[in-house]
């Protein structure tokens, strides 16, 4: 004898559904407003296992689609990381991990003795919580000893779901952006406005979730930050 079928449960499980590339609800999926570009930069986003486990929609994941000279692992600790010793061995990359200190270089003051000619700019950016970035970076040894990249002026984040802990913080996508136009500025990059598809995509997944927010959305669509 044949069951019936709930159509709510139907509903409830459509709605469940997740995008496999952006790890957003599939009828929430960002995926078709993503136009991947390619950077002079290497990029290489190390996410904190809790980032991973509590926004797998987060801004870092997104922004990885988007840039297509970039990775994403994911850890807590990683000394002895595989691949990212692989990266840091490779004689062709210039290694630095994207984080603020009075140490920090720009692209303003990069010379050419911390990126000499004919090396590649490898950047470690990390993704996480305040709190988890500075024990990922803390417990990452070879991550940590590298010299430290930032940006030559403020930026507020436009995240408005979310609040910030400190006023110069600004999201994984956001800092991206930021990255690729103050070295466009500098001439390292050409990019010719393609690095704005980071901040289109970022915008839409505010949107979205401000719409949620406010109603708009639907209970169980799936929707996380």
């Amino acid at each position: 004898m044949l069951k019936k079928t709930d159509p709510s449960k139907e509903v409830q499980s459509a709605n469940r559904e997740e995008c496999y590339a952006c790890y957003r609800a599939k009828k929430n999926c960002l995926c078709g407003s993503i136009k991947p570009f390619s950077t002079r930069t290497r990029f290489v986003i190390l996410m904190h296992t809790k980032e991973a486990r509590r926004q797998k929609t987060g801004t870092a994941r997104l922004a990885k689609l988007c840039l297509k000279n970039a990775e994403l692992l994911i850890g807590t600790d990683f000394t002895l990381d595989e691949r990212v010793n692989a990266l840091l061995r490779d004689p062709s990359y210039s290694p630095f991990v994207l984080y603020p200190g009075p140490e920090a270089v720009s692209f303003k003051t990069l010379g050419k003795d911390l990126l000499p000619e004919g090396k590649t700019l490898l950047v470690f950016v990390i993704d996480g919580t305040w709190l988890c970035a500075q024990r990922l970076l803390y417990r990452s040894k070879n991550v940590g000893a590298l010299p430290r990249l930032s940006f030559s002026r403020s930026y507020v984040s436009q995240f408005a779901i979310k609040k910030q802990p400190m006023e110069h913080c600004v999201s994984t996508i956001e800092a991206l952006y930021y990255l690729c136009g103050e070295a466009e500025e500098a001439g390292y990059e050409k990019l010719d406005g393609r690095s704005g598809n980071l901040m289109d995509v970022f915008k839409k997944l505010v949107e979205s979730q401000l719409n949620y927010s406010r109603g708009k959305g639907k209970r169980g669509s799936g929707l996380r930050s």
